[in-house]
C-alpha cells in the first residue's frame, strides 16, 4: 500500500510541476506549485513511515533496515541509500520553496506588470527544479520500488552509519545546500528583469540574504557534525583528512562565506551586485555538483556509502542544464552598475573573497582532476595530503590575516602592537613546539585575529559597560571562532602522537608521559550486535590521573559485519583515544592516540555557529521590522 501510494504521489508531483509551468501566468500556477511541493514532502514522509513500521515489501526498506534496529537508525536508514537521500533532497527543496513562495514580496500582490513578471519567473524556475529532481527520482531512483515478495527480515544498515552524529548530519547539511535555491532564484530573476524597472529588487535581495544566512548556518553545523562523526567512528583519530567528500562539502561553504560577506553591502548600497549574483549561483551549483559527485559513485571515498554510477549520467544532465542556463544569464545579461568609492572594510571583503575563491579552486582541482584523469586515461590517482598543506593551508592563513586587519577600524598603531604581540606569543610557544614556516604563520595569524577580536569586543562594548551591536557581536564570534579553529588545528597537527599496542592482559607500553596497561578483555551483547571489549588503563605520570578506555569490536547480527567502536576521553587540553583492531586468542592489537586541543576544535565550531546564529536572528528581526514598516506605510497611504 505504501509503495502504490508513494508512486501515485510522485506522479502527481511531476504532473503538477508541468502544469504549473504552463499556467505560470495565472494564479493557478502558484497553487499547482504548492501542490507539487506538498506531494514531494508527503512522499518522503511515507518513505520514513515505511522504515518505522519495517515494511520490507519496499526494496529500499529491505536493503537498509531491520526489525531489531533502534528507531532513530530506522528513520536514518530512509536517507542512507541513493534513492532515499535524493528524495530527502527533494523534500527539503519543496519545504524551502513553500517558505520562499509564502514570504515572497509578490506572494499576494499583483499590482503591476513587474509583480506579475517576478511571480511568473519564480513559478517557472522553482517548478523546473521540482520537475527535474522529481522526474529523476521517479524514473531512475524510485525509493518505492516494490519487491515481488515480502521478506520477514531486512538486511540492516551499514554499521558505520549507526551513529547519532551521522543520523542528523545529512539532513542538516542538505538543508544548508537547499537554502541557496532562494539566492539562486532571486539572482536569475534579477538577471531576467531590468533592475532599473524592478521596485521590489531590494526586498528580493533581503529575502535571499535571509536564506543565505540560514544556509551558511546549516552548512557549518552539518560539516562540523560530519567532522565529529569521522573523528569518533572512522578509527584513525582524525577530524579532517582532505578526503574528496570532505572537500566537496567544503567547496559550497567557501563560496557561501564569500556571499555572506557581500550580499549585505549589495542590499544597502547596490555595490558588489555582480559578486552577489555570481556567488549565489555558484553556491547552488556547487551544492548540486557535490550531490552528483558523492551519490554517483564517480569518486571513491571512505565517506561514500550511497552511490549509483549508472544513474550518475542523469544527475550530470540535470546539473548541466541548470549550470548552462544560469551561467548563460550571467554572461549575456547586462546590469546597471553603480560605481561608488569603496570603504576600508569593503576593500577587505573583495580581497578576502578573492582568496576564498582561490581556496575553492584549489579544492575543486583536487576533486575533479583525479576524476578527469580516470575518465580520460583510465588511471586511478589520488591527491596527496602535502598538496593541501602547501596550497590550501597558506590561502587559509592569508584569509585569517585579512580577517584580522579588515574587521576592525583602520588604526596602524594598534595593528602593529597587536601583530608584535602575536609574533611574541608565537616565539614563546616555540620553546615547547617545533614549527615549520607554514605552521608558525598559521599560529601567528590565528593569535593576531583573536587579539583583534578581543580589542574590538572591548571597544564596541565600551569595556563591557554595554552590549555590542548584534552585527558586531556576530562578527566577533565568527572571526574569533575562525582564529581558534586555525590555532587548535595547527597545534593538534604538530603535537599529536600515537602508538600501537600488541600484548596480553597486564602488559604495558609507554606513550609520552602516559603508561598504558591492558586490564581486561570481555564479551557482551548489545541491542543488535555482539561486543568484544578491551579495557585499557592509562596512567598520566605527570598528574597521576588514570583514564579508563574501553574500545570495542562490534559484530552486527543482521548485517553480518564487523565494526570498530573507538573510545575517547576528552580533557580540556587533549583527548585520549583508543581503537581495538583485533584479538588473536589472548593477544590484543590496538592503537592508542594522543590528540591535543580537540576540545578547542569543537568549541571553535560552536563559537562560529553562535556568531552565524546571531547574524541570522538579526537578519530575521530586521526583515520583520521592514515588513511592519511596509504594512504601516501602506495603511497610511490607504
Amino acid at each position: 500500500m505504501i509503495s502504490i501510494l508513494g508512486n501515485l504521489i510522485q506522479i502527481l508531483a511531476i504532473l503538477s510541476s508541468v502544469i504549473a509551468i504552463i499556467l505560470s501566468h495565472t494564479i493557478y500556477g502558484r497553487r499547482l506549485l504548492y501542490l507539487s511541493c506538498f506531494c514531494s514532502i508527503f512522499s518522503f514522509i511515507l518513505l520514513v513511515y515505511g522504515f518505522i513500521i519495517s515494511d520490507f515489501s519496499i526494496q529500499n526498506v529491505f536493503l537498509n533496515s531491520s526489525t531489531i534496529k533502534p528507531l532513530v537508525y530506522k528513520i536514518a536508514g530512509s536517507w542512507a541509500s541513493h534513492e532515499g537521500s535524493i528524495l530527502l533532497w527533494l523534500c527539503l527543496l519543496s519545504i524551502i520553496n513553500c517558505i520562499y513562495l509564502y514570504l515572497s514580496p509578490v506572494a499576494f500582490l499583483f499590482n503591476n506588470h513587474i509583480d506579475h513578471l517576478i511571480n511568473r519567473y519564480q513559478i517557472i524556475i522553482l517548478s523546473l527544479l521540482q520537475l527535474m529532481f522529481g522526474s529523476f527520482i521517479y524514473f531512475t531512483s524510485n525509493p518505492f520500488h516494490k519487491l515481488s515478495f515480502t521478506p520477514a527480515e531486512g538486511l540492516g544498515l551499514n554499521p558505520m552509519l549507526q551513529d547519532i552524529a551521522l543520523a542528523i548530519h545529512p539532513p542538516i547539511l542538505y538543508l544548508g545546500y537547499i537554502c541557496y535555491v532562494v539566492p539562486f532564484t532571486v539572482s536569475c530573476i534579477i538577471l531576467l528583469i531590468n533592475t532599473d524597472e524592478v521596485n521590489r529588487i531590494s526586498k528580493l535581495l533581503k529575502l535571499a540574504k535571509t536564506f543565505a544566512h540560514c544556509g551558511i548556518l546549516a552548512m557549518t553545523c552539518g560539516i562540523s557534525l560530519g567532522s565529529w562523526w569521522a573523528y569518533r567512528e572512522l578509527g584513525w583519530g582524525g577530524f579532517w583528512f582532505f578526503d574528496p567528500v570532505e572537500n566537496i562539502s567544503l567547496m559550497p561553504w567557501l563560496s557561501a562565506i564569500a556571499l555572506h560577506h557581500t550580499i549585505s553591502i549589495t542590499i544597502i548600497s547596490r555595490k558588489f551586485i555582480y559578486w552577489s549574483l555570481n556567488l549565489s549561483i555558484i553556491t547552488y551549483l556547487l551544492s548540486i555538483l557535490g550531490t552528483f559527485l558523492v551519490r554517483s559513485g564517480i569518486i571513491v571515498s571512505i565517506h561514500s556509502f550511497a552511490s549509483s554510477p549508472e544513474r550518475g549520467i542523469y544527475m550530470l544532465i540535470i546539473f548541466s542544464v541548470i549550470a548552462l542556463s544560469s551561467i548563460g544569464l550571467l554572461a549575456f545579461r547586462q546590469l546597471t552598475i553603480i560605481n561608488r568609492p569603496l570603504m576600508f572594510k569593503e576593500r577587505g571583503i573583495i580581497i578576502g573573497n578573492i582568496f576564498w575563491l582561490i581556496g575553492l579552486l584549489i579544492l575543486a582541482t583536487s576533486v575533479l582532476y583525479p576524476v578527469v584523469r580516470h575518465l580520460w586515461r583510465n588511471e586511478l590517482i589520488s591527491v596527496e595530503y602535502q598538496y593541501f598543506i602547501h596550497s590550501f593551508i597558506p590561502v587559509t592563513i592569508i584569509t585569517t590575516f585579512l580577517a584580522a586587519i579588515f574587521s576592525v577600524p583602520k588604526n596602524c598603531r594598534k595593528y602593529i602592537v597587536t601583530l608584535v604581540l602575536a609574533v611574541l606569543l608565537t616565539c614563546i610557544s616555540s620553546i615547547k613546539v617545533s614549527y615549520t614556516i607554514i605552521s608558525a604563520s598559521a599560529v601567528m595569524a590565528a593569535i593576531f585575529l583573536i587579539l583583534q577580536m578581543l580589542i574590538l569586543l572591548l571597544t564596541s562594548s565600551n569595556y563591557f559597560k554595554r552590549m555590542p551591536p548584534e552585527k558586531t557581536m556576530a562578527m566577533i564570534l565568527s572571526h574569533a571562532g575562525l582564529g581558534l579553529l586555525v590555532l587548535s588545528c595547527t597545534f593538534n597537527g604538530l603535537l599529536q602522537r600515537e602508538t600501537e599496542f600488541i600484548g596480553k592482559v597486564d602488559d604495558t607500553i609507554d606513550l609520552m608521559q602516559f603508561n598504558i596497561q591492558l586490564k581486561d578483555i570481555r564479551f557482551a551483547k548489545g541491542v543488535n550486535y555482539y561486543r568484544q571489549i578491551a579495557e585499557f588503563w592509562i596512567d598520566d605520570n605527570s598528574t597521576h590521573k588514570i583514564t579508563i578506555l574501553k574500545p570495542e569490536n562490534r559484530f552486527y547480527i543482521i548485517e553480518q559485519s564487523l565494526s570498530q567502536e573507538s573510545d575517547i576521553f576528552s580533557y580540556i587540553t587533549h583527548d585520549l583515544y583508543a581503537v581495538l583492531s583485533r584479538v588473536d586468542e589472548d593477544v590484543v592489537h590496538a592503537k592508542i592516540y594522543y590528540r591535543p586541543f580537540i576540545s578547542l576544535i569543537w568549541l571553535s565550531a560552536i563559537i562560529i555557529v553562535s556568531g552565524l546564529l546571531i547574524s541570522l536572528l538579526n537578519t530575521l528581526f530586521c526583515s520583520q521590522s521592514d515588513r511592519q514598516k511596509d504594512k504601516h506605510g501602506k495603511t497610511v497611504e490607504a
